[in-house]
């Protein structure tokens, strides 16, 4: 046996290496590393469920303003007498929405809701119209225009609020500008 041999064994029976075993600072270290990977990935989860959350919101709003053009060429003088767009009460008078789906989500995400975690507000007067950023000219074009407002509720994620025309294309306003339409 050699010097550095003898000095590190005690003789007591006690090894000073240690019981078989991480030490606390290997442990301090993995721990540290779990907590920052879970950390990373927990904002990733958020984005993805934020992202699907407001993938369906869109493809409703898309779904919706199929059925309000639907409903405005409808030849059925019973259903539409007028040939105007409708509310969303009268989408579910006429078939076309059906009637287990409410319009908001004010019962906190039930599964009945047209859009979870969304108000929609259907938007039809002309002053309300240039409310949003239509000209004089455009709201006179056609007196019978609409727009379907998504809002979020309970907005913890930073969802979007969105937007559907006639046209049917979908549109998000930006947080902190003044109402402009973005194609989405």
């Amino acid at each position: 046996m050699n010097e550095f041999q003898e000095n590190w064994d005690s003789g007591d029976g006690f090894d000073r290496r240690g019981p078989a075993g991480y030490t606390l600072i290997e442990i301090l270290a993995v721990t540290a590393i779990a907590v920052i990977l879970v950390l990373m990935t927990q904002g990733m989860i958020r984005s993805y469920k934020r992202y699907s959350i407001e993938e369906v919101a869109v493809q409703r709003l898309k779904e919706l303003s199929r059925l309000e053009n639907i409903y405005r060429h409808c030849n059925d003088l019973t259903v539409n007498p007028e040939g105007t767009y409708g509310s969303y009460f009268d989408l579910q008078n006429a078939g076309l929405v059906a009637e287990i789906y409410e319009q908001s989500d004010e019962r906190r995400h039930t599964i009945n809701a047209f859009i979870p975690f969304y108000r929609l507000d259907f938007v039809r007067s002309v002053e309300d119209l240039k409310e949003f950023g239509l000209k004089d000219e455009e709201v006179r074009m056609d007196p019978y225009r609409y727009l379907i407002r998504a809002v979020p509720l309970y907005n913890p994620m930073g969802l979007r609020t969105f937007y559907v025309q006639e046209d049917g294309e979908v549109y998000f306003v930006l947080p902190g500008i003044v109402p402009r339409m973005f194609p989405r």
